[in-house]
């Protein structure tokens, strides 16, 4: 596992407004979704309620996609790498898919064998996320949505062309049967706040394919791009493929809570926080703490070390970090299970408790059920 962090620091003063800007958004989503999803673990689908919570949790994640596009505008060359298949990404990814309402052939072909990449999950992800959506927007008639992974050599003359090393590579494509594109809208895709159209799909302008060519260049890979007028259009993510590494994993969506009944510290500095989070780890089945500080998270584990069996801990609060409070737990007890909870992408001090111990981490806004599977997979380790 690496951190990579872009060489130029010249941009710190806007990465520093961006991350507070967008820490202070997405923790008062986190807690707003908390609610209305446990608003709607309440309710019945007949209900006329259940519509409107469904509304609501729409609304909080296209919040949270502004505020981490925010995030994304500074942080964009900094990415954390492990190796991963990038078939269990793309599953993922289809997995999440909404096609309710739309006339939508979903076709998948995953290649049978893993494609190790080295490479942000999180960031190839926001690719992938990216490419579909915009897709699924190209056929507002309805059409059909294929993907396919593969590997394949890039060889010679081909690789140049691509601006590659020779080598093998991973082959994401993500093919429309859409309105498709000429050559002159297919030269300025890639610009920022850049749609073909805006009147016709509004949600297209903004930073989506900035990011995603960008992102895939840090990973030392190319996006390709064929579209034709009335036809449609496929992109192809090319990435490095990295040598097989065992227990490589990156789990597909869950639609079931996972319930427990052990004991876990919520550590965060803001009230609202720590209400939802409460609410949410009883109805699990959780027995709950909490702490609003580090100093709090201390004492607290001191005195009760023997019944707590996971601290979920923020990152950043006032006087003692998320970093430094991990430490020194680690101090009290060097077996002790933490989950990180932040509304940032991973840093270095996210890394650092990573490389410590710390058991994983979820980005704030969660779901009850992401958050449900997320404690599981951690106290079960």
């Amino acid at each position: 596992m690496e951190y990579i962090k872009p060489k130029d620091e010249s941009n710190d003063a806007v990465e520093a407004l961006a991350n507070g800007i967008a820490h202070d958004v997405n923790n008062l989503l986190a807690a707003i979704k908390g609610h209305a999803s446990l608003m709607m673990s309440s309710v019945n689908p007949s209900d006329p309620l259940y519509g409107h919570i469904t509304e609501i949790l729409s609304c909080i994640d296209k919040g949270s996609e502004i505020a981490n596009q925010l995030l994304g505008f500074a942080q964009v060359d900094a990415f954390y790498t492990t190796s991963v298949d990038a078939n269990r990404l793309v599953r993922s990814a289809v997995e999440n898919l909404d096609l309710k309402g739309r006339r939508i052939i979903l076709d998948v072909d995953l290649n049978a064998k893993p494609l190790i990449i080295n490479g942000d999950p999180d960031k190839i992800n926001q690719v992938i996320a990216t490419i579909v959506e915009n897709a699924l927007q190209a056929m507002p008639e309805g059409g059909k949505l294929s993907v396919l992974t593969e590997s394949a050599a890039i060889m010679n003359g081909t690789a140049e062309a691509y601006g590659l090393e020779t080598g093998f590579f991973v082959k994401i494509t993500i093919t429309d049967t859409g309105i498709g594109m000429d050559n002159e809208t297919l030269k300025k895709i890639f610009k920022p706040f850049y749609s073909a159209n805006h009147r016709e799909f509004p949600d297209k302008k903004g930073l989506g394919l900035t990011f995603a060519r960008k992102i895939i260049k840090n990973h030392n890979g190319v996006i390709d791009v064929w579209s034709s007028s009335g036809v449609g259009s496929s992109f192809s993510v090319i990435l490095p493929l990295a040598e097989p590494v065992e227990n490589a994993h990156m789990p597909s969506a869950q639609e079931k809570l996972v319930l427990g009944n052990e004991s876990v510290l919520l550590v965060d500095d803001e009230e609202r926080i720590l209400t939802v989070g409460r609410e949410i780890c009883k109805a699990l089945g959780y027995k709950v703490m909490t702490a609003d500080s580090g100093k709090e998270a201390l004492k607290i584990y001191a005195e009760k070390q023997d019944e707590i069996n996971l601290v979920v801990l923020d990152m950043i609060m006032p006087e003692m970090n998320g970093l430094e409070t991990f430490i020194k737990l680690k101090k009290q007890n060097p077996d002790v299970k933490v989950l990180l909870s932040t509304g940032y992408a991973i840093d270095e001090k996210a890394q650092e408790m990573l490389k410590q111990g710390c058991k994983g981490y979820i980005l704030k806004p969660y779901s009850v059920i992401d958050f449900s599977h997320k404690i599981r997979g951690v106290l079960e380790q």
